[in-house]
């Protein structure tokens, strides 16, 4: 495999190579550091059938007046194949993130929200959400009632508000801290969404506290936050676990990785953690 990745890197870019090293914070690819310089990404097939390169590769040629993600040297909207300079000086957050890196995640989600940007496609979740459901046997599925409420309030939240440029997967291996701000990284479900998906996906991936949830929306919003604005966020992360874990089943019954089938089983949990009803 090493000698395949560096045969492509030459090809792409006419440039040898010196080191490589595979990066395994991914699930969905196989990302390799070269040069210390360059990250070559390789999709992993079979893929996740609602998303498309060739709108991911729209995203990051929309987005990159911003410099708020990896600067992209090398797309192939075709199978996926990406690289992208390495961005120096970044860490992730050890256990939880610290006041400081909430305020920074804070700040980008609002500075590209207010950034004006628009694409022509749309995150779809409950399409998203059905799409994995019929790929999994039905004895998995959660408590149909409670998932029909949920998705019913969420649908009720998406008529009250504009669509906006949207990352929609704010895992912790997606956020890059840097010394004085946050780069989010892997866009491929990256799209117009409500501006409640992003706010929900940061504090649900990141298993935020209550404390931390409260801190990161008023910074977010300042005065204009308020209860309703919290029952709605509470909703949307409801969604998402429903959605997250159906997807995770899906991934899990393409790929056979434990570590979807562990996402799945968290997941779970915090779904019946919320005793299925609001």
């Amino acid at each position: 495999m090493e000698k395949e990745i560096k045969d492509l890197f030459f090809e792409l870019t006419n440039k040898q190579v010196r080191s490589i090293e595979e990066i395994t914070t991914g699930f969905c690819n196989k990302n390799y550091l070269i040069n210390n310089a360059y990250v070559l990404r390789k999709a992993i097939f079979p893929r996740d059938e609602t998303i498309s390169f060739e709108n991911e590769e729209m995203i990051h040629q929309a987005i990159e007046k911003l410099n708020c993600s990896e600067k992209i040297v090398y797309f192939n909207k075709e199978d996926g194949t990406k690289i992208s300079k390495f961005i120096h000086g970044t860490r992730f957050y050890y256990n939880t993130p610290t006041i400081e890196q909430i305020v920074y995640v804070a700040k980008l989600i609002k500075k590209i929200q207010k950034s004006g940007i628009e694409v022509p496609f749309k995150y779809d979740a409950v399409s998203k959400l059905q799409v994995y459901k019929k790929n999994i046997p039905e004895d998995l599925y959660i408590n149909q009632t409670y998932e029909r409420q949920v998705i019913r309030e969420y649908q009720k939240i998406e008529e009250k508000y504009p669509l906006v440029i949207s990352h929609n997967d704010l895992v912790k291996g997606n956020l890059l801290f840097k010394f004085n701000g946050v780069s989010f990284i892997d866009r491929e479900y990256a799209s117009m969404n409500n501006p409640l998906f992003d706010l929900a996906s940061f504090i649900s991936e990141n298993n935020l506290s209550n404390e931390q949830q409260d801190f990161f929306l008023n910074k977010f919003f300042g005065s204009k936050y308020n209860n309703m604005t919290k029952k709605r966020i509470d909703i949307v992360i409801k969604l998402q676990d429903i959605l997250f874990y159906y997807w995770a089943l899906y991934q899990f019954k393409l790929k056979h990785q434990d570590i979807f089938k562990k996402i799945a089983d968290e997941k779970y949990e915090r779904i019946k953690s919320t005793g299925y009803s609001f």
